[in-house]
C-alpha cells in the first residue's frame, strides 16, 4: 500500500533527493512530533549527545550562521535534524519502516480517493433523481435549482463567517459539524493505518501506536492553523466532484433521454418575474453562450406548468430551452467556485507552513540539546545515520550559534524571594533555557493578590520573544493555585507566549538553587502535561 500511494501521489519521500531543509509539508510535522515524543521518555544524557553530533556534523555545515536570521536557522536546523532522524529510524528498523508522516500521507490519500467517489456519485445520484420525466409532468426547474444551485450558493455564503474566525482545526471543529466529522475521520484512519503499519517494527506493541495517537491529536495545539487547511480541501474536493457527477449527469439525461423542462411555484411569480431571475444568474456566462445563456420570456411563458392543464400546451422548443441553463449554473455556482477554494486551500497550506516559527516547548529543548557546547575535548565519536564524509570534517571544538536572545519576567514565591541570589539565578535560566532576565516579582500563590505581578510579567512580553518564568520548590506537590497562575500566564500572554516552570529542590544554607530528586520532577511533569499547553516547559535544577 505504501508503495501505491508513492506511485500515484508524490509523497516526502518520492524524489529520492536531498530533501529542501527551506520547505515543510504536514507529513514533515507529524515525523517531528513523533520524534520529539519519542525523545520525551528517552534518557536527556543520550538524547543531548546524538543530537549535539547531529548540530556538529549535519546542521552546522550546511547552514552559515552569519548569513542566516535567527528564526529562519531554527527552521532550517530543526529541518535537517529531521531529515537525520529518519535516517537514524531507517537504519535502526529498516528501509521499509513506516514513520507516521508517511502514514498519515496515506491515510489522507486514501480518504481522498473515497471523499471523492462518494462526491461523484453522489452528485450524479441527485441530478438523476431530479431530472426523472415520464412523459406526462416535465422536470421542474425550480426543484433543480433549488437543490444543485442555490443550496450551494447558501453553502458558500456560511463558509463566509470563517473569515472571521482564525482557521484553525480547533476553531472549525467547534463552528462545523462537517469539518468536525472530516477531521476526526482524518485522523482515525490515521491512527488505524499507523498501527498496522508500525506492528512489525515494534512486534506487535500497542503503546507505539498510542504514542502515534497522541502526537497526531497533541498536534492541534500548535499546528492547528497548518492542520485546517488539509481538512478543508477534502471538503472542497468533495464539492469538486459532487458537482462534476451532477454536471455529468445531466449532460447524459439530455443526451440519452427526451427531456421537457418546465417550473411552477405556489408563489405568483410572473414569467417576466422569473425572466428577470434567470437573467441575473446567468450574467458570468451570458457573454460565452449568447442566446442559449437563458431562456427568452417567450420560453418562460411557454414552459410554464399549471397542473389541471397538463403539457399539451405546452411549447417543445420552450420545454427544452432550459437545460444549457441549468448545466451552467452548476457550473458556475457550483464546480467553479468549489475549484478555486481547492486552490485556496493549497495556497493557504504552503503559506500557514512557511508562518510556523517551532519556538514551542519540544523544539526549544531541542534547539538547547544542539546548540549547547560539548564539555570533551576529544574527537567526536563516529555517528550512526551521518556520511562519512561529515564525519572526517567534523573539528575538535566548536562554538554553538546563540540562541535568540529571551529576557524573561521571573516569577518568585515570596518566602524565598528575599533567598534568590539574581548572579545564581541567570546561570540556570542561561543553562537550562538560554534565557536572560529582564525583571523579578514575587508571588503569594493567591490569584487575587498575584494579578498585579502576573499583569507585569506579561506586560515584559512582545513579539520579539519574551518570556515568563515560574520558580517552584519541587519537593512541593504542584498545588491548584500554581497551576491556576499558570492558566492566567496563558490567558494573559497569549497562546504563544513562553512559559516554563523552573523547579528547585530543598534550599540549603548557602542558595536555594538545590537539584530536584527525580520522582519529584516527574509528578511536576505529569500534572503541567494535563494542562495540554506546547509552550509550556518544565526544567529542573540539576537537569544535564
Amino acid at each position: 500500500m505504501s508503495h501505491f500511494f508513492k506511485g500515484v501521489c508524490p509523497g516526502p519521500w518520492g524524489s529520492g533527493q536531498e530533501m529542501n531543509v527551506k520547505t515543510w509539508t504536514i507529513a514533515d510535522l507529524i515525523d517531528l512530533e513523533y520524534f520529539l515524543s519519542r525523545d520525551e521518555e528517552q534518557d536527556d544524557s543520550s538524547a543531548a549527545k546524538r543530537d549535539r553530533r547531529i548540530y556538529l556534523l549535519a546542521v552546522e555545515p550546511r547552514i552559515s550562521s552569519e548569513e542566516t536570521s535567527a528564526g529562519d536557522f531554527r527552521r532550517r536546523a530543526v529541518r535537517i535534524w529531521l531529515e537525520e532522524r529518519r535516517k537514524l529510524y531507517r537504519k535502526q528498523h529498516g528501509r521499509d519502516a513506516a514513520l507516521p508522516g508517511e502514514v498519515f500521507f496515506e491515510a489522507r490519500s486514501l480518504v481522498a480517493v473515497i471523499i471523492g467517489i462518494i462526491g461523484l456519485f453522489t452528485g450524479a445520484g441527485a441530478a438523476f433523481s431530479l431530472l426523472v420525466y415520464t412523459g406526462e409532468e416535465p422536470v421542474n426547474v425550480s426543484v433543480y435549482l433549488g437543490i444543485l444551485v442555490f443550496l450551494q450558493i447558501l453553502g458558500l455564503l456560511m463558509m463566509v463567517r470563517f473569515v472571521f474566525l482564525k482557521t484553525s482545526l480547533s476553531a472549525v471543529r467547534r463552528y462545523s459539524l462537517v469539518y468536525a466529522l472530516m477531521s476526526r475521520l482524518l485522523e482515525r484512519m490515521a491512527v488505524r493505518l499507523a498501527r498496522s503499519a508500525l506492528a512489525p517494527v515494534s512486534g506487535g506493541k500497542k503503546t507505539e501506536a498510542r504514542e502515534l495517537s497522541g502526537a497526531i491529536r497533541s498536534m492541534y495545539g500548535v499546528y492547528g492553523h497548518v492542520l485546517f487547511w488539509p481538512v478543508f480541501s477534502l471538503v472542497q474536493l468533495f464539492g469538486v466532484l459532487f458537482n462534476a457527477g451532477a454536471i455529468g449527469a445531466t449532460l447524459i439525461r439530455v443526451m440519452t433521454a427526451d427531456l421537457a423542462f418546465g417550473w411552477q411555484s405556489t408563489l405568483q411569480m410572473s414569467s417576466q418575474s422569473v425572466h428577470t431571475l434567470v437573467r441575473v444568474l446567468a450574467a458570468p456566462w451570458s457573454w460565452l453562450l449568447g442566446e442559449y445563456a437563458y431562456p427568452s420570456l417567450a420560453q418562460i411563458e411557454g414552459s410554464r406548468i399549471v397542473l389541471k392543464e397538463g403539457i399539451a400546451s405546452l411549447s417543445t422548443a420552450s420545454l427544452v430551452s432550459w437545460w444549457p441553463f441549468l448545466v451552467a449554473a452548476v457550473v458556475f455556482y457550483g464546480l467553479l467556485p468549489r475549484m478555486v477554494l481547492l486552490g485556496v486551500s493549497l495556497a493557504g497550506k504552503r503559506r500557514s507552513l512557511a508562518r510556523l516559527n517551532f519556538m514551542h516547548a519540544s523544539c526549544e529543548r531541542l534547539m538547547m540539546r544542539m546548540q549547547s557546547p560539548t564539555v570533551s575535548t576529544q574527537g567526536l565519536p563516529g555517528s550512526p545515520g551521518l556520511s562519512e564524509t561529515q564525519q572526517a570534517e567534523a573539528k575538535v571544538e566548536f562554538e554553538p550559534f546563540p540562541l535568540k536572545h529571551t529576557d524573561a519576567a521571573i516569577l518568585v514565591p515570596e518566602d524565598i524571594y528575599r533567598h534568590c541570589d539574581r548572579a545564581d539565578l541567570e546561570r540556570h535560566l542561561k543553562s537550562l533555557l538560554g534565557w536572560g532576565i529582564a525583571y523579578l516579582f514575587p508571588i503569594a500563590g493567591e490569584m487575587t493578590e498575584d494579578r498585579s505581578s502576573i499583569d507585569a510579567a506579561v506586560q515584559t512580553h512582545s513579539a520579539n520573544g519574551g518570556a515568563a518564568v515560574l520558580i517552584q520548590e519541587a519537593w512541593q506537590p504542584p498545588i491548584i493555585e500554581i497551576i491556576r497562575v499558570i492558566r492566567e500566564l496563558r490567558s494573559r500572554g497569549g497562546k504563544e507566549m513562553r512559559i516554563a516552570v523552573l523547579l528547585i529542590g530543598k534550599p540549603g544554607a548557602d542558595t536555594i538553587f538545590t537539584a530536584v530528586k527525580p520522582e519529584d520532577r516527574e509528578i511536576w511533569s505529569k500534572v503541567l502535561a494535563n494542562l495540554g499547553d506546547p509552550y509550556l516547559r518544565v526544567v529542573a535544577v540539576g537537569e544535564q
